[in-house]
């Protein structure tokens, strides 16, 4: 038999974790991180740390909609935890995993210069950044990464849940979380349209799963923390 889903007690539990349990284990992980005595490299500290602080935002940010009647950011926030949980699996396994997602910092801003660049070709203005910011991120990558320049081919975040066994959960709920945060059709014509209640069950159903996959992301971060504490 399968037990009735009780909204209520998932809201209440949900405000536990997010509110409070959460955020002071990632504020623990986080202090554990800049102990005396920690030797661990400026890059790897920087990475690690900004993950503990994303993971804190987007923890927040599901939070938030719990107050709002906001289907769509509580499926936004929950794909942000799902996306974070993948990264921090795939960071977990090695360091040289680690050091890839770093280096893909670089090649997302390599992506935004061309696409920001393909932006100003649509509407025929010149592209006052094209140059400057081309060579800043190939300075960074020279002095950082060992690299002559830098391409936009980042490890797209499927590709690293593959890597760690993790592609049939990430493709789901990706899916799932994406047809909420997005106005597609179904969303915009068909289920916003609904009840309100109705509405407020599948926007609690978006919150459970972002704790989820904000509970399974702290256990990664905790392992990576642990190896360089």
């Amino acid at each position: 038999m399968v037990a009735e889903y009780d909204v209520q007690y998932e809201s209440a539990f949900a405000r536990d974790k997010l509110g409070k349990v959460i955020p002071e284990r990632l504020q623990e992980l986080l202090d554990a991180l800049n102990a005396p005595g920690s030797r661990v490299e400026d890059w790897y500290y920087g990475l690690v740390s900004k993950m503990l602080l994303g993971l804190n935002r987007a923890c927040s940010g599901l939070l938030k909609t719990m107050d709002e009647d906001n289907l769509s950011g509580a499926a936004w926030n929950a794909r942000n935890c799902l996306e974070l949980w993948i990264w921090a699996e795939y960071c977990s396994k090695s360091r040289e995993n680690a050091w890839r997602f770093h280096g893909d910092a670089l090649r997302d801003m390599q992506g935004i210069l061309e696409a920001h660049g393909a932006i100003c070709r649509a509407f025929g203005r010149k592209n006052e950044i094209e140059i400057s910011g081309q060579d800043a991120l190939n300075r960074v990558a020279v002095a950082n990464l060992g690299l002559q320049s830098v391409d936009s081919n980042y490890l797209k975040v499927l590709e690293a849940a593959k890597s760690v066994g993790l592609e049939t959960r990430y493709a789901s709920n990706n899916r799932f979380l994406s047809k909420l945060a997005h106005p597609t059709a179904g969303l915009v014509i068909g289920i916003m349209h609904n009840d309100r209640e109705s509405l407020g069950n599948l926007q609690m159903s978006c919150t459970t799963f972002g704790m989820y996959f904000t509970g399974q992301c702290v256990m990664a971060l905790e392992r990576i923390v642990a190896a360089i504490a």
